[in-house]
């Protein structure tokens, strides 16, 4: 009886300071991505403690972000394929190949963008494939066949959608060689951004 009861007292120690940990941990992690510390920021994602109190695909996301503020375009490429590889379930490995999508066609990496799109899909959410091919359409085949909705929701969208929208507008406008127009949306977005 004894002996449980130490072992429970053990266990519930184990699970405060885990949880303790962790959250010290992460927000020390957070802190060194966003001051651009990367040389700390890899010591301490590579730490003994990291791979025991968190799990392998939090661990390679966060070694992801390191790469994507660093502009690693190899090691960003790296990360995708074995974040895509780790993901545990159906819905984690479809939001680390939508997330993925979407870096490769803001760079407009046509390769990329393409082989992405198809596994898209092949998937069943019918929001994520409309949203890719509209993407698709606008930075890789540089279509324009998306301007009336977008202007149409445009007034609808909080701050952040209109800087994206607004970014999407120009590059349609761009490939319609309507420079006024795009001018409009590129300046629009400047604002937002600034």
């Amino acid at each position: 009886m004894r002996m449980i009861l130490v072992f429970v007292i053990l266990a519930l120690l184990y699970i405060i300071f885990s949880s303790m940990y962790r959250k010290v941990h992460q927000e020390r992690l957070l802190k060194e991505l966003q001051s651009l510390d990367f040389e700390a920021f890899d010591k301490d994602i590579r730490s003994t403690f990291t791979k025991l109190f968190f799990p392998l695909y939090m661990v390679e996301f966060m070694k992801l972000n390191r790469y994507i503020m660093a502009d690693d375009t190899a090691m960003i490429k790296e990360q995708f394929q074995k974040l895509i590889r780790i993901a545990r379930n159906k819905k984690q490995r479809y939001e680390i190949i939508s997330m993925a999508f979407e870096h490769y066609v803001y760079e407009e990496d046509k390769e990329q963008s393409k082989n992405l799109l198809d596994t898209i899909d092949q998937g069943e959410n019918q929001g994520l494939k409309d949203h890719a091919h509209m993407l698709y359409d606008i930075l890789i085949d540089h279509k324009s066949n998306h301007i009336s909705i977008m202007e149409e929701q445009f007034p609808q969208c909080t701050a952040q959608e209109k800087a994206i929208v607004g970014y999407l507008l120009a590059k349609q406008y761009r490939s319609l060689n309507n420079i006024k127009k795009a001018e409009y949306y590129e300046e629009f977005v400047k604002k937002e951004s600034a």
